[in-house]
C-alpha cells in the first residue's frame, strides 16, 4: 500500500498558495495566537490522542493508523521506523496538518489544529511548521535563492528581507555560491539542502522530514542527515524525522516503530 508521499507533498504546495491569496490583513501571526493562549508553557511540542486514519477506497475500508499515540517533547529529536507503507509518511501530513484525522485530535504546543478551518490551517503550516520529503519538489524555472523565498512572500514579507533571509539560509546549508542557480543545474544533495533551507528560512518551531536522505547515496544521505542534527540544535527545533535507514535513526533522541497502526518505543 503507498503511503501517499506526493499526495501530502503536491497538497502542501497547493494549500500553501491559498496563504498567500487569503490572508486576512493586519491579522497576527498564528505563532503569537498560540503565545497568546498560553499555550507555550510546559514541554510537550506535539501530542497525539487516539489518532485513527482510515483511507476509504471504493467499496473497502483500510486502516492505516489505529487509535495510536505520540507525545513529542520540546528540542527533541526523534525518529520514526517502520515497513514501507506502515503509515510514516500518513502519520507525518497528520502532525503538520497536511491532512486530517479519521478520529482523535492532534496538538502542537496545546493548539488543537484540528479545529482549524483550511485558511489558518495553511497558516498554521506556513508558520509554525518546516517540511522536507524525500522528493525535494523546487520549482524548477525559480532559482534556490527564489524557491527559499517562496514561503517568505507568501507570508507576506517584503521582498528585499526575503531575499536576505532566503540568503541567509542557504549560506547555512553551505550553498552560498548556488544561490542563482536552478533545481536542474544542482546535483540531489544540493536540492535536497535547497529543500531544507526552504524548510527552515520562516523559522518554524517544528520540522518534519519524510525520507529526507531516501533519495540520496549512502555518502550524500549521511551528510545530510548530519547536517539535519546541526541545524536541529543551532534553531532550537523540535523535529520528527521518517525514515527507513535505521543506522540514522538510531542516532536519534528516540526511536519509535510503526507497525500495525500504533507506535512502540524501540530499546536504545
Amino acid at each position: 500500500m503507498s503511503e501517499r508521499n506526493d499526495g501530502g507533498a503536491i497538497l502542501w504546495a497547493q494549500e500553501t498558495m491559498d496563504l498567500g491569496r487569503e490572508r486576512p490583513s493586519g491579522r497576527e501571526t498564528l505563532q503569537e495566537e498560540v503565545s497568546s493562549t498560553g499555550c507555550e508553557r510546559g514541554d510537550v511540542m506535539v501530542q497525539a490522542t487516539d489518532v485513527t486514519k482510515i483511507y476509504v477506497t471504493g467499496p473497502a475500508e483500510i486502516l492505516v493508523l489505529d487509535r495510536l499515540h505520540l507525545t513529542v517533547r520540546r528540542g527533541e529529536f526523534i525518529a520514526i521506523v517502520g515497513a514501507s507503507g506502515a503509515g510514516k509518511s500518513t502519520l507525518l501530513n497528520l502532525l503538520g496538518g497536511l491532512d486530517r484525522p479519521t478520529g482523535g485530535r492532534v496538538l502542537v504546543q496545546g493548539f488543537d489544529i484540528s479545529k482549524l478551518g483550511e485558511v489558518d490551517l495553511a497558516r498554521f503550516r506556513n508558520q509554525m511548521v518546516g517540511f522536507i520529503f524525500q522528493f525535494h519538489h523546487l520549482l524548477p524555472e525559480f532559482t534556490a535563492l527564489e524557491n527559499v523565498m517562496m514561503p517568505l512572500l507568501i507570508r507576506g514579507v517584503r521582498r528585499s528581507t526575503a531575499a536576505e533571509r532566503a540568503r541567509a539560509t542557504l549560506e547555512a546549508v553551505g550553498l552560498g555560491s548556488r544561490i542563482r542557480h536552478r533545481p536542474a543545474e544542482l546535483s540531489g544533495g544540493e536540492q535536497q539542502r535547497v529543500a531544507l533551507a526552504r524548510a527552515l528560512v520562516g523559522a518554524p518551531r517544528l520540522l518534519l522530514a519524510d525520507e529526507p536522505t531516501g533519495n540520496l547515496d549512502r555518502r550524500t544521505g549521511e551528510k545530510m542527515f548530519a547536517l539535519l542534527q546541526q541545524l536541529h540544535e543551532s534553531n532550537g527545533l523540535t523535529s520528527v524525522i521518517a525514515t527507513h535507514n535505521e543506522r540514522l535513526a538510531a542516532r536519534c533522541d528516540r526511536v519509535l516503530r510503526l507497525e500495525n497502526g500504533q507506535l512502540s518505543e524501540t530499546p536504545r
